[in-house]
């Protein structure tokens, strides 16, 4: 796929004195965390040990854990954008990939940044996914493909940020960018991306800002929101896929949610049930 020479593209010619290209030293990081996954400063022990060297001509010596620092300070948020943009363009093409259903989750990791380093400030207290109160937080969001689980589009966000708050801005991009994919996929006419959201992400705003975009989308409600919904009867459901879901029975009928008129899916599982 040529990430490297993507993220040359966008970044611009290296310096004369750098060891190697802004795109390669951030491939090899990348590369070292899929295999074993180690601190910049242990790279170069690493690369010692594997035969990448060999293939790729590039000395232990250029490898110095300032270099990769370096190269991670060149690249700005705004080129970061435009270098995911066109590696998700290039693995769409690449391998074929159906980009019709995407799926989009947010949440949060705790990290061990230390609480007085101040280089760091996407990191903060907040609400713990993992219930670590005790560590600072970083957010992610990701846009998946449903063919794959291959991502998208990411978003990292302060932890004390409430994941509702970010929905907006993924949606943005994704809608801006959902058109460039499906051309690159050949699909230039009307081209449909749906999107799966959960509950973590419902607010009146939100419901509007998906709708403003050309995104079909699937959500999740609460039951408390829609509890006349509850009062249907069992004989009103039917099994939606015995293969693939089990005992999985739904119904389809029309509700009113954040002030307009929407198809609803009740479903039942019988395992939930149980549980």
């Amino acid at each position: 796929m040529d990430v490297a020479g993507i993220i040359d593209s966008v970044v611009g010619p290296q310096r004369k004195d750098a060891g190697t290209s802004t795109g390669t030293y951030l491939t090899l990081a990348a590369l070292n965390r899929v295999v074993a996954p180690t601190s910049k400063l242990g790279f170069a022990d690493w690369w010692k040990t594997t035969a990448a060297g060999r293939f790729t001509k590039i000395p232990a010596s250029a490898l110095d854990h300032r270099r990769f620092w370096d190269a991670m300070h060149k690249v700005p948020l705004e080129q970061l954008v435009m270098i995911e943009e066109r590696i998700a363009v290039a693995m769409v093409a690449e391998f074929n990939l159906d980009i019709s259903a995407l799926a989009l989750d947010m949440t949060n990791f705790a990290t061990y940044i230390d609480s007085a380093n101040e280089a760091a400030p996407i990191a903060q207290r907040g609400k713990a996914k993992q219930k670590r109160a005790d560590l600072r937080l970083i957010g992610l969001g990701l846009v998946m493909t449903r063919d794959g689980g291959i991502p998208l589009l990411a978003h990292a966000y302060p932890g004390n940020k409430p994941d509702v708050t970010q929905f907006p801005l993924m949606i943005d991009v994704l809608g801006a960018r959902h058109r460039k994919l499906a051309e690159t996929a050949g699909t230039t006419t009307s081209p449909e991306v749906t999107v799966v959201f959960d509950a973590g992400q419902n607010s009146a705003s939100n419901f509007s800002r998906v709708t403003d975009t050309d995104l079909a989308f699937v959500g999740s409600i609460p039951p408390s929101q829609v509890a006349n919904l509850l009062k249907l009867p069992a004989r009103d459901r039917t099994i939606v896929d015995r293969e693939r879901s089990g005992g999985l029975s739904a119904t389809g009928t029309r509700r009113v949610f954040y002030g307009t008129e929407r198809r609803v899916i009740l479903t039942h599982s019988p395992t939930l049930h149980e549980k």
